[in-house]
């Protein structure tokens, strides 16, 4: 497929990177919040404090880890090569996934829900590749690999504390 024949969809990009930004706020209101609660409630930090070192640091695991959670997200849930002949539906299942995950997330964080942006945009790549090209559309040893971190993760954290 030439660049020409996806011109119709750069809409997809406009709106993904607006949708983008809109989920990367709704992350940091909801996750700086867990981070943070305490530190300020018990005075250990200002709440301008807070905003400041929340911002480096929340800044700096994005910038230094970001690539590998993007790549994970990209080549780790579905296989992209039963989208080569359609690209359009490969940008249009993520920008839905994209879209799905900043209005739960949005609507979460309104109500003070307890929510995973990692969960609810794995799930939604996974239901959109499903719903596009089957069951077998996805990598589910990736799937398996990510699925095993989650559990692995809070473990770990626990015995460690």
């Amino acid at each position: 497929m030439s660049d020409n024949s996806l011109e119709p969809y750069y809409w997809i990009v406009v709106c993904g990177c607006i949708c983008g930004f809109v989920y990367a706020f709704g992350i940091g209101a909801n996750d700086v919040a867990n981070a943070f609660a305490s530190s300020v409630s018990s005075k250990s930090l200002t709440l301008k404090q807070a905003v400041v070192v929340a911002g480096i640091f929340e800044f700096l695991g994005s910038f230094f880890l970001g690539a590998s959670v993007t790549s994970t997200i990209k080549d780790n849930i579905v296989y992209l090569d039963q989208y080569e002949d359609q690209p359009e539906v490969l940008m249009y299942g993520m920008f839905t996934s994209l879209f799905t995950g900043m209005i739960m997330l949005l609507v979460a964080t309104h109500y003070a829900l307890p929510v995973s942006t990692t969960h609810t945009i794995v799930g939604s790549i996974i239901g959109f590749s499903m719903a596009a090209e089957g069951v077998n559309s996805v990598y589910w040893d990736g799937v398996k690999k990510i699925l095993i971190s989650w559990v692995a993760s809070p473990l770990i954290a626990g015995s460690f504390s």
